[in-house]
């Protein structure tokens, strides 16, 4: 084999022979865990759990799938729980010779598990490494230590999110709420929380579209700040950037996230399904195909990503050809490109059948029962597809509707008027109102918008990151070697004693309380930053997470009034400065209404 080729390996499910009820999860996930980890390696191809689950049957391995797969390694291994200790055996086997490479035990308590792990993992990568040119392990960081009460709510959460229904989501996410209680740092239940509000976002509870998406967003923004590694956040932050129409954001985040995991079958379909969208046609091909290399048993559920793909391509007689294999219609619209498929080819049968099943999906999913026309399922169409450019489904729905189409071509923008020439940005109840370029409307508050209306009512004067925030941080990160930071923190002691101060004296001992707080929060922090003499330590502290989180704060909030204004959205990216030190610094003068 080439040693420039990428190596597969089949991960294959434990065997667990303990009869303890709380291992079992243990055992069914750890190798789903070494999936998930060997995957961030560039230089395996790691086969999907999904696939893996066919080679192992309930008495022996299936040699011929793994000819068929063209597997070159796989790992099985068992658990036994005895006396309180987990005994872990594993075996690395070459495919093609049947050669046992290498074999080892581990052993350890349970709350010991992810050391195991951990060992398995180096010791399976460096049986491996002679295989390629290059220091694998250099490549790959350490996990950070988990509690084990978290790390069994975060396996129990992944086990229910599997299940594909609401009631499971639900389920989920009381497991990740509470592995975040029990470790607030952890980053993958973050994760685990956005997943299942992507999940109703993109699949089931259309009535809910903006508090999904919304929620997708948010716990992914918080999983990706805990660990800037997490590819699944990454992921996530790039289609809910696409949902709303800043491309330029949504590819990057795409982008990251096939830089930090090329190899995870689920993540590269949904890529491959937004870098469609974004007009890469070439590129999601590739991910589609690789997806299928890697998850062969999963194909069935692919089958509708490639009809899209190859449908916007161009390739119509590709397109027919997988959509004749498909058994289920994947996503909500799926049948409708399967129609304009046919429509292209000349099959008015098919045509006419896959065009009646989503109109009825449509009708049952979206307009509540409701009887839906062609144009109000083509209007509901163009509202929930962000292309970045145009669709081959234009011609089909022109023809789909005797050539109507042209009542729903511009759809009009969200609250758009042209009644006033005053820029406003201003809080209205529960709303915030904005007019700018001729165009005005209402918008749902996120807390980004504070730091925009902060800043365009000082135009070009430098905020710090800590100003804007609005509150100390007190977790620990990189401390900032700067004089301005010293003063802006001893500005704030400063008021917050004036406040404290003020409260007591007018006896509003709710406020005195808080304000008391966050004063022995900042005295604390201080004395994490600055040594004795008043000099900033050198060590890892917090700033540049209030750096990133307001950061992230004015890119999302300015993502969203880019959907709502393009022309304010643009406005704002392209003058106001976000890191350490934000600032609104517009070319020319502007009187904002704030």
């Amino acid at each position: 084999m080439n040693a420039r080729e990428a190596i597969s390996i089949a991960i294959l499910p434990f065997e667990n022979f303990s009869d303890k009820e709380d291992t079992a999860i243990f055992c069914k996930s750890f190798c789903i865990d070494l999936i998930t980890e060997l995957s961030t390696f560039k230089q395996f191809k790691i086969i999907a759990y999904q696939t893996t689950k066919l080679i192992a049957g309930a008495s022996e391995i299936d040699h011929k799938k793994l000819d068929d797969w063209h597997i070159d390694y796989f790992v099985q291994g068992s658990f036994r729980d005895k006396n309180k200790t987990i005994r872990v055996n594993a075996q690395l086997f070459d495919r093609k010779t049947n050669r046992l490479v290498w074999a080892n035990r581990f052993e350890g308590a349970l709350d010991e598990l992810i050391n195991i792990q951990d060992q398995l993992l180096q010791e399976v990568v460096s049986a491996l490494q002679i295989q390629v040119n290059e220091d694998l392990l250099s490549q790959k960081k350490l996990k950070p230590k988990v509690k084990l009460k978290a790390y069994e709510c975060w396996l129990y959460g992944l086990d229910a999110i599997k299940k594909g229904t609401l009631e499971a989501d639900l389920e989920a996410r009381r497991y990740f709420r509470k592995a975040i209680d029990i470790e607030p740092d952890y980053s993958l239940a973050y994760s685990g929380m956005s997943l299942t509000y992507f999940n109703e976002w993109s699949c089931r509870l259309w009535d809910r579209w903006g508090v999904s998406q919304n929620g997708a967003f948010e716990w992914a923004r918080k999983a990706i700040e805990l660990d800037e590694d997490n590819y699944i956040a990454a992921h996530i932050l790039g289609r809910v950037f696409l949902y709303e129409a800043s491309y330029e954001s949504a590819e990057y985040y795409l982008r990251r996230s096939l830089q930090l995991n090329s190899n995870d079958p689920e993540s590269l379909i949904q890529i491959a399904s937004c870098f469609t969208y974004l007009g890469l046609g070439e590129e999601a091909t590739k991910l589609y195909k690789k997806a299928i290399l890697l998850n062969p048993a999963g194909v069935e559920n692919y089958h509708s990503i490639g009809v899209f793909i190859y449908f916007e391509r161009g390739e119509f007689a590709q397109a027919k050809k997988i959509a004749q294999k498909s058994v289920t219609s994947g996503f909500l619209d799926a049948n409708a490109f399967y129609a304009a498929t046919f429509h292209y080819l000349g099959d008015n049968y098919q045509m006419r059948l896959h065009w009646s099943k989503f109109i009825a999906c449509v009708q049952d999913k979206i307009m509540q029962g409701k009887n839906t026309s062609d144009l109000e399922a083509i209007q509901w169409m163009k509202k929930v597809n962000p292309y970045r450019y145009s669709s081959k489904m234009e011609p089909f729905w022109e023809y789909i509707t005797d050539h109507k189409y042209e009542s729903v071509r511009q759809l009009p923008a969200f609250g758009s008027r042209d009644n006033e020439n005053t820029c406003v940005f201003r809080k209205e109840g529960e709303l915030w109102q904005y007019n700018y370029g001729g165009s005005n409307g209402f918008i749902p508050e996120v807390k980004g918008f504070h730091d925009i209306q902060a800043l365009i009512t000082a135009p070009g004067k430098e905020m710090h990151c800590c100003e804007l925030m609005g509150s100390v941080l007190i977790q620990q990160g990189e401390s900032l070697a700067d004089n301005r930071a010293k003063d802006d923190y001893l500005k704030k002691l400063h008021e917050i004693r004036h406040g404290l101060a003020e409260s007591e004296a007018a006896n509003d001992y709710g406020k005195s309380e808080s304000l008391q707080k966050q004063y022995d929060e900042l005295v604390s922090f201080l004395s994490k930053v600055f040594d004795n003499k008043g000099r900033f330590r050198k060590q890892n502290d917090t700033v540049d997470k209030t750096r990133s989180a307001v950061t992230w704060r004015i890119r999302s909030a300015i993502s969203k009034l880019e959907k709502e204004n393009p022309h304010l959205g643009k406005h704002f990216n392209n003058n106001i400065k976000t890191g350490t030190y934000c600032c609104y610094s517009p070319e020319s003068e502007i009187a904002w209404n704030t």
